[in-house]
């Protein structure tokens, strides 16, 4: 006996339920044949439609990560493996507060302390990992706690030191695709590209020495 998966029930439930549709549009209206079938048309289009919204495991699926993914900073705190920044989901989370290089605030006049440019590819000094500058903070702009779990009795004095927010090469590491780390850890590098899906919501294109602002960020960093 041949097996019936869910996708084959729902099939056998459309077809049993246009029947009885039929008739009850063509009993119940006094319309032409045509105008009958365009009903039944459309009634089956419906079904559809709600099949595959409510009936279908991918969409409950794809509904369930997309609400897990949205509570999921206000209880989870954790910061990534090698200890460099928050998960991806604390950074956009806290970034309504303008932390970790998120703020819209129009960086001019540039101050001589950044010595980096938004769009410039580095190698991390200490982790070795490759990746490219999207947004800095002349001092570095985040939460109390973040700030003592990463630099503990140096908190003061790294603080007032430049901080970068950049994208990471995602086929060179497994950490978190973003970070939020200080000037003194970045070694600029020249000729080379960067993986991260992200890419797209920062730059146009890779001139061969760095990336191009897209002018929603250019109007943040005018002069990188």
């Amino acid at each position: 006996m041949p097996q019936v998966n869910a996708a084959a029930a729902l099939q056998i439930c459309l077809l049993l339920s246009a029947l009885p549709a039929q008739y009850l549009i063509s009993r119940w209206t006094e319309t032409t044949a045509s105008q009958r079938l365009d009903s039944t048309r459309r009634l089956v289009n419906s079904w559809n439609n709600f099949c595959k919204s409510y009936l279908s495991l991918e969409s409950w699926i794809d509904w369930a990560y997309h609400w897990i993914s949205k509570a999921r900073p206000w209880f989870d705190e954790s910061y990534d493996p090698q200890g460099e920044s928050p998960a991806l989901e604390v950074l956009e989370y806290k970034a309504k507060r303008g932390y970790f290089g998120e703020s819209t605030e129009l960086r001019s006049p540039r101050p001589r302390s950044v010595k980096f440019h938004v769009g410039q590819v580095f190698l991390h000094k200490r982790y070795g990992y490759v990746g490219v500058i999207v947004g800095w903070d002349a001092k570095a702009k985040a939460p109390e706690e973040w700030l003592q779990k990463m630099y503990k009795e140096n908190k003061k004095s790294m603080q007032d030191t430049p901080h970068y927010k950049v994208l990471i090469d995602t086929s060179s590491t497994e950490s978190t695709p973003t970070a939020y780390i200080p000037q003194q850890d970045i070694e600029i590098l020249s000729g080379i590209q960067v993986r991260n899906p992200s890419l797209k919501l920062y730059f146009s294109g890779f001139s061969g020495s760095k990336y191009a602002m897209l002018p929603s960020l250019r109007r943040i960093y005018p002069h990188d």
